[in-house]
């Protein structure tokens, strides 16, 4: 095999494998539907009941081994999202973080498909939560 091509063939390959496991941040689609105006947003009143409700089941972000190494029990969740270097919460711009992309991904939606996905009124009380400075409150 000519050279040139082993080394087109190497780095088309590692750009791929490069795409694939990176995150992709851009990819948000803004939830319409919630005319409510949400602002003092507790963490443990108005967003841990989020997570527990739709994404700490079983099989899903709870138990010994959850879903992405994210446990979001009302015990770990706070701990698990703000942990420092993983971009779980952005505060600045909530809608890059990976807990606000995931939730509004069109292509690998948080809850899964087949599980009912959450309001517009849920996904904008976490945003205005980070917005708020994403408190443990």
């Amino acid at each position: 095999m000519n050279q040139h091509y082993k080394s087109y063939l190497l780095i088309t390959g590692i750009l791929l494998l490069s795409y694939a496991c990176t995150y992709n941040k851009g990819e948000t689609v803004n939830p319409a539907g919630c005319t409510t105006v949400i602002e003092n947003v507790s963490f443990s009143v108005d967003v841990q009941p989020v997570l527990t409700t739709n994404c700490a089941s079983a099989g899903c972000h709870s138990g010994n081994t959850p879903e992405g190494n994210l446990n979001l029990e009302a015990s770990k969740s706070y701990a698990a999202l703000s942990k420092p270097g993983k971009g779980y919460i952005d505060t600045d711009n909530p809608h890059y973080s990976v807990l606000y992309s995931s939730m509004v991904s069109t292509s690998d939606p948080m809850p899964p498909v087949g599980r009912q996905p959450l309001s517009a009124c849920d996904m904008k009380k976490i945003e205005v939560w980070m917005k708020e400075g994403a408190l443990d409150n």
